[in-house]
Parts: C-alpha cells; sequence; structure tokens
C-alpha cells in the first residue's frame, strides 16, 4: 500500500465521493419525497437520526482512532502493531454493533415516541441491522486511513450509497404501489441503510484482498500491547471523535425530540406538525448536509496526517496541512452556502415541486460554513492529541441548541429551529479555532483562509444575483419544476466559474496545489498557467 499519498489528493478523492453520494442523497430525496409525501418523508427522518446517533456512539470514532493508531505505528515501522491494531478494533467494534442492534430493534417503540410519532417505529426498527454491517466496514476503512490510502473508503462510500438509494426508492414504490400506508412505505425506504451497508464492505473486502500489505498481517515479531491496553486506548481516542462525529446526528435529534413537540404544543396538530419537521429535515437539511460532508472528507483525510507530523515532531508540516485543510474547507463551504441562500426558492421547486421550505433553507445555509469549518477544527485537534477538547466545545454548542429551539421554534416555526442551528454550528466553530491557537500555537491567518474565498465569494454572489434577477424577469418560475432546474443549473455553472476565476486571481491557490487534484491536477495547472491565472513554480 502506498503511503506517499499527498493530503490533498485524498482529501480531494474524499471530497469527490462525498459530493457523489450527497447527490444520489438529494436524488432520492426529492424522488422519495414526491413517493410518500412530506408527512412519509417526516417518520423516514424520524428514523434517521436515531439510527445515526447509536452509529456514531458505537463506531463513528473508531475508524479515526484506528487511522491515527496506525499511522502512529507506521511512523515508527511497528508493522505488527498495525495488525494488533487492527485485530483488536475489529473484534471490538462488532461487540459494539451488535449491543446497539439490540437497543434500537427492541426499544423501536420507545424512540418513536420520544421523536413524537409512534408511526415511526417500523422505519427505526427496519434501519436498526445495519448496525451489525457497519462496524466492520468502519474497522476496515480506519485501517486504510492509517495508511493514508483513502481510494477504499472513498469507492465504498459510493457503492454504499448506490445501492442504498436503489433500494430506498425501490422498496418505497413499490410498497406504496401495493397499497400500503406511508409508515410501512418509510420502513421500506429506512432498509436500504442495511442493503448499502453490505455492499459497501463487499467492495471493501476486494480491496482488503488485493491491497493490504501481507507485512502488516503476517509478520509476528515484536513486542505485544496487552489486548485489554490497546482497547483503552482506542477507547481513549475513539469516545471523543465519537462525540465530535455526533454533532450532526445531535444536533438533528434535537431538532427530533423538541421541534415536533413544541409545534404541537404551539397549537399545530400531529400531522401538521410532523409536515413541518419533514420540510426542515426532509429539505432544509438534506441541503445544506451536501457541502458539509465535503468537510467530513478533508478531516478524515487531515486526522491521519496531522497525527503523523505530530508523532514524529514535523511541526512545520502539521502547521502546512493545517492550513491547507482550514482553506480547503472554507474555499468549499463559503460560496457553498451563498449559493444555496441565493437559490434557495428555485431548488426548493425543482427538487420538492414547490417553495414552501425555501425560506427554511435560506436561514440554515449560512450553517454549512460553521458546521464545515467545526467538523475540520475537531479532526485537527484530535489528530494532535487534543481528543476532549472539541468535545466540551460541542457540549456547549449542543446546550445552545436546546435552548434557541425552545425560544425560537414557539415564536418562529422551523424558520427558528434553523436559527438555532446556525448558531450553535457558530458556537463550535470559534471555540474548536481558539482552542487550536491556544493549544497548537498556530495563529488565525485572517486573509489567507477568510478574507481571499470571502472575496471571491462575494464576486460570485454578484454575478449569480443579478442572473438570477434577469431570469425571474424573463420567464418566472412560477411553480414550473423543469423550468427551476434549468435555471439552477446555469445559475451553478456560473457561480462554479466566477468563484474559480476570482479564487485565481486573488492567489488563493498555488499551482503545486493545483497539481495534487486528483486525475486532473496537471492539466489543470497547466491551463492556469498558460493563461497566467498562476504562477509557474508558485
Amino acid at each position: 500500500m502506498n503511503t506517499g499519498h499527498g493530503f490533498v489528493r485524498g482529501a480531494m478523492l474524499l471530497a469527490g465521493a462525498a459530493v457523489l453520494t450527497k447527490l444520489l442523497g438529494s436524488v432520492y430525496t426529492i424522488v422519495l419525497q414526491n413517493i410518500i409525501g412530506d408527512h412519509g418523508m417526516g417518520l423516514f427522518q424520524m428514523a434517521y437520526p436515531i439510527y445515526a446517533t447509536l452509529l456514531a456512539m458505537a463506531t463513528a470514532g473508531f475508524p479515526v482512532a484506528i487511522s491515527k493508531l496506525v499511522s502512529e505505528r507506521l511512523a515508527l515501522y511497528d508493522h505488527h502493531g498495525v495488525s494488533q491494531v487492527f485485530r483488536v478494533a475489529l473484534a471490538l467494534l462488532s461487540a459494539l454493533g451488535v449491543a446497539s442492534f439490540v437497543v434500537l430493534f427492541f426499544g423501536a417503540h420507545f424512540w418513536a415516541e420520544i421523536a413524537g410519532d409512534p408511526e415511526a417505529t417500523w422505519a427505526i426498527r427496519a434501519i436498526s441491522p445495519a448496525l451489525l454491517i457497519v462496524p466492520i466496514l468502519s474497522a476496515i476503512r480506519g485501517y486504510f486511513q492509517g495508511y493514508q490510502s483513502m481510494e477504499p473508503t472513498a469507492s465504498s462510500q459510493i457503492a454504499e450509497q448506490f445501492v442504498r438509494v436503489a433500494t430506498i426508492l425501490g422498496l418505497a414504490l413499490w410498497l406504496t404501489s401495493q397499497g400500503y400506508g406511508q409508515g410501512i412505505a418509510a420502513a421500506g425506504a429506512a432498509f436500504g441503510a442495511v442493503t448499502g451497508a453490505f455492499a459497501g464492505l463487499l467492495l471493501l473486502l476486494v480491496y482488503w484482498r488485493k491491497r493490504h500489505p501481507a507485512r502488516a498481517v503476517g509478520d509476528e515479531a515484536g513486542p505485544t500491547m496487552p489486548a485489554g491496553a490497546l482497547v483503552r486506548r482506542l477507547i481513549y481516542y475513539a469516545f471523543p471523535i465519537s462525540l465530535g462525529a455526533l454533532v450532526v446526528p445531535l444536533m438533528n435529534n434535537i431538532d427530533v425530540v423538541t421541534v415536533v413537540n413544541l409545534l404541537k404544543h404551539a397549537g399545530d396538530g400531529q400531522g401538521a406538525a410532523t409536515t413541518e419537521f419533514g420540510l426542515l429535515s426532509g429539505r432544509a437539511f438534506k441541503l445544506m448536509m451536501l457541502p458539509t460532508t465535503l468537510a467530513a472528507g478533508i478531516g478524515i483525510a487531515v486526522m491521519p496526517a496531522v497525527s503523523e507530523a505530530f508523532t514524529l515532531g514535523y511541526r512545520r508540516l502539521m502547521n502546512e496541512r493545517i492550513d491547507m485543510a482550514v482553506r480547503l474547507t472554507v474555499m468549499l463551504s463559503f460560496p457553498a452556502a451563498a449559493g444555496l441562500a441565493l437559490l434557495a426558492g428555485p431548488v426548493d421547486i425543482a427538487l420538492f415541486k414547490n417553495n414552501a421550505g425555501s425560506s427554511t433553507i435560506q436561514v440554515l445555509a449560512y450553517a454549512t460554513v460553521f458546521a464545515s469549518l467545526q467538523t475540520t477544527l475537531a479532526a485537527v485537534l484530535q489528530g494532535s492529541g487534543k481528543v476532549y477538547l472539541p468535545v466540551y466545545n460541542l457540549l456547549i454548542a449542543c446546550v445552545a441548541k436546546a435552548g434557541l429551539n425552545i425560544v425560537l421554534v414557539p415564536r418562529y416555526g422551523i424558520s427558528g429551529a434553523a436559527a438555532a442551528t446556525v448558531i450553535s454550528y457558530a458556537v463550535a466553530a470559534v471555540l474548536n479555532l481558539y482552542g487550536m491557537n491556544r493549544y497548537l500555537g498556530t495563529h488565525t491567518l485572517w486573509s489567507r483562509w477568510f478574507g481571499k474565498p470571502l472575496f471571491a465569494t462575494f464576486i460570485m454572489s454578484g454575478f449569480v444575483y443579478a442572473a438570477l434577477r434577469q431570469w425571474e424577469r424573463w420567464r418566472p418560475f412560477a411553480g414550473h419544476r423543469l423550468e427551476a432546474a434549468l435555471a439552477c443549473v446555469l445559475l451553478i455553472v456560473i457561480g462554479i466559474i466566477v468563484y474559480g476565476a476570482a479564487l485565481l486571481a486573488s492567489a488563493s491557490i498555488a499551482e503545486r496545489e493545483l497539481r495534487q487534484v486528483p486525475r486532473i491536477g496537471d492539466t489543470l495547472a497547466n491551463v492556469c498557467v498558460a493563461l497566467g491565472l498562476v504562477r509557474s513554480g508558485q
């Protein structure tokens, strides 16, 4: 296995996989919403946050913890230690997966009652078997990531999502055509998590057979760390990382527990409250999560990269990798947030038939920046040994989210819940940035990290806004999905071109960084140098 993969290459592979999987996710969300309606989407979305929370508690931190320990052992040329880390982690994750499955499957009605609608029981129960498969998948991904080989993780994520989406749409459509209600159709859709996880595991096993280094599993020489001590080390790193990974499902679960109940307390009926929750979670939150997932890919790549440099004492290399991770995160999240806010109306019409959720989408779009930034900064802190600091910051953010929901939802409805999400993510991001500067001795490079991308985003937003207004004058959307979709595609293309040119013109990207883009890097760099957009040798 090649340990020479560049950090940028790994991050871009994972970010690309994230884009594709989230695009597929957007596609299935559109079609599923048309099949089972907003009420069915509400039931479906009640199952996923509970499942994601248990999954994060049982496994989410372990791939990153495994990658951290594997990268540390590799830095010291301890291949036997690599093998031991993997074997112990696989056994531990499998046990946690079985325990989580039992809690979710047999407690499905209890969780549905907490969510506010007992009809969600079937969806929660249908998704629970995935907890038996994902732990094994997670252990193998962490092993490859420890070698800074991100292709197996990226490929398995894509395969997992393809099969998941096919199952979601196929079962939902078939169950609906057979006359089953929205509760059963939502359960069929939720079962897609099981088939998707199985497909991802099969592909990872193919990579394992072809690529894992023989000496990492066959070298039995050298001292052996007691299994109990290794388990404690894994838990020490995985527990806070799991809590850090819980930020998205925890924030969503606060909405699951509070929004429907608060809306009912404010006077909405059960059906109306669940439908409103479907608008928030099935439309706005899904769209916000697309660009945020890019940061998750960057975080996965930066964790072992920072850990390796930190273990070897290469401070300059560590700072370079931190700088690149933060810049990539900001350069991706700024235009995504601005674009989603500007195009909320036509995007909502194109994807979901009407613009009922557009105001909520506009508010939640700004959470993209803060959610992405806090994810990357948490990975940096944990990769450099400050594993519990993001946990404390996360707890503060979650308390802020719950309090703000109680204050804002009764007054502003689901838009209040969206605003609470933006503020809570901002709290987590600011605290993580402060912690990184304080404990790692870094300095916030305001112009380099935020100023130049913000300037490029401002330029892009001006072009997109002007083009959108001209389109609306020429041909108002008036609920026509095809026209709205066409407008979105054209405006997004305009935004990408303008933003890319503005980034290059402001010297935000160097030639050597362009060359690290997978597959097209050299060609892209040569074209930009020829056009004078970047300096040769920069």
